[in-house]
């Protein structure tokens, strides 16, 4: 499934973090493989969750975010070498649950998008979203177009 267009304009997204490439991450058709692409997702979503929920915030409550879903879409090759920008924003916010959107670029391009559905819980289950929290996820919101 194609994602919406402003999802794939860098300026979309309030957060950004650079990642190298490697030569590891490469397949046997000299691209970046899908695994490696998922580990760039994963770089976004630790620094925005650093933004939004702070470390030490996160020891003195307890709290924890889970991953509950994750979709990826493949929308061009990247290579090695060169950078991966990731660039993260908050599409959806609940009363328990975020979406982080995702988008990986090089060299301008969009190459992929991932939406990441994270849950806050105290470690016994579900909670709702403390406020502060839930104010700096609201600043975190990608832009629509």
């Amino acid at each position: 499934m194609k994602p919406d267009p402003h999802r794939l304009i860098r300026a979309s997204y309030p957060l950004s973090v650079i990642v190298p490439t490697r030569f590891r991450d490469l397949d046997t058709l000299g691209h970046l493989n899908n695994v490696a692409l998922g580990s760039f997702y994963e770089e976004g979503r630790a620094h925005l969750n650093r933004a939004a929920f702070p470390q030490e915030m996160r020891h003195e409550s307890g709290l924890r975010m889970l991953i509950a879903d994750v979709h990826i879409a493949y929308l061009a090759e990247a290579f090695y070498p060169g950078d991966i920008e990731v660039a993260a924003g908050i599409s959806h916010i609940g009363r328990s649950s975020y979406t982080i959107a995702l988008a990986l670029f090089q060299k301008a391009q969009c190459v992929g998008t991932c939406e990441t559905v994270l849950v806050v819980t105290d470690g016994t289950g579900a909670m709702p979203i403390p406020p502060a929290q839930r104010a700096a996820l609201e600043g975190l919101m990608v832009q629509a177009g």
